[in-house]
């Protein structure tokens, strides 16, 4: 049974219509408040970035180790949100992985479709690592379309010759944009935010006449050896009325049969990202608290 909150929010999303089925500039504009109701982190210092291969901000918990680095990608389907959308988010990541984390702006479609983004984050990274952040004590973190872009950004950045990152945390990713799986109709009717509809337009304006079935921009698809020297361990969280449960499932399906260590939490009756109401449901902090232990013993100490 799901938490009297966790019911009262999915009540209250029950009774709201579907931002993800909004015109774009709609969905734009509502996506702005996905945090209005949710508390905001103690103990974090917020410093915007703004350089040749980094835009965002640094959100740092105090006496985190200056070391310790999580490049996070927000989701929206590859064409809303944006870090000012995910401050409070990234703060309390911040404060469960003991560690600064990196709210990354990158290019939105359809303005900029892919690989646009992938680019950019590709950058980001290499910018990273450059500027003296170990591998070793990287994890890259994304939720929905920033999880699906996570591992496309692991792929590129690999097939550029970049180091792989320790870890990744991926929330509900959406990672196979011809969105076929079966939980697409299995989860159709309990899922209150996403559908098979919304998430296959989004997908139209990101890749603007791209093959979906390309792993490039639907890695879930890659093979089994560009994923073994690609990804590095994962652990990846779903709700149980997610339509995107099947990617997640693939996801670690996929890391399995490249002989990658993942490790798979389907938390039952959530919805889309429940990560997100942290202050506002007990299961957000509870998946948050379990996401930054996993990751704490992942992250080498420095050498």
């Amino acid at each position: 049974m799901i938490s009297d909150e966790a019911q009262r929010f999915a009540d209250l999303l029950r009774s709201a219509p579907r931002m993800a089925e909004l015109p774009l500039a709609q969905q734009r504009a509502a996506g702005e408040h996905a945090e209005d109701l949710t508390a905001a982190p103690e103990g974090v210092t917020e410093e915007p970035v703004a350089d040749d291969a980094i835009r965002g901000m640094w959100v740092t918990p105090s006496g985190a180790p200056p070391d310790r680095t999580v490049l996070y990608l927000f989701g929206g389907g590859h064409v809303i949100t944006s870090t000012a959308s995910r401050r409070k988010f990234a703060g309390h990541l911040a404060l469960a992985l003991e560690a600064r984390v990196l709210l990354l702006d990158y290019p939105l479609a359809p303005e900029h479709p892919f690989p646009r983004d992938v680019e950019a984050t590709v950058a980001a990274v290499r910018a990273l690592l450059d500027g003296g952040v170990a591998a070793e004590r990287l994890v890259l973190a994304g939720e929905s379309s920033g999880g699906g872009l996570v591992l496309e950004t692991l792929l590129a950045a690999d097939r550029a010759g970049l180091a792989r990152p320790a870890a990744a945390y991926l929330m509900s990713p959406w990672a196979d944009l011809r969105c076929t799986a079966a939980s697409y109709t299995d989860r159709r009717d309990v899922d209150l935010e996403c559908s098979r509809e919304s998430l296959q337009r989004m997908a139209r304006q990101y890749l603007d006449g791209h093959d979906p079935s390309d792993p490039a921009a639907s890695p879930v698809l890659a093979g089994p050896a560009e994923l073994a020297t690609a990804l590095p361990p994962l652990f990846v969280q779903v709700g149980g009325h997610e339509v995107l449960l099947d990617d997640a499932l693939a996801v670690v399906r996929a890391a399995a049969l490249a002989d990658v260590p993942a490790t798979l939490q389907v938390w039952p009756e959530m919805q889309h990202f429940f990560q997100l109401g942290v202050g506002i449901y007990p299961e957000a902090a509870a998946a948050l608290r379990a996401a930054g232990s996993w990751l704490r013993d992942r992250l080498q100490p420095a050498t």
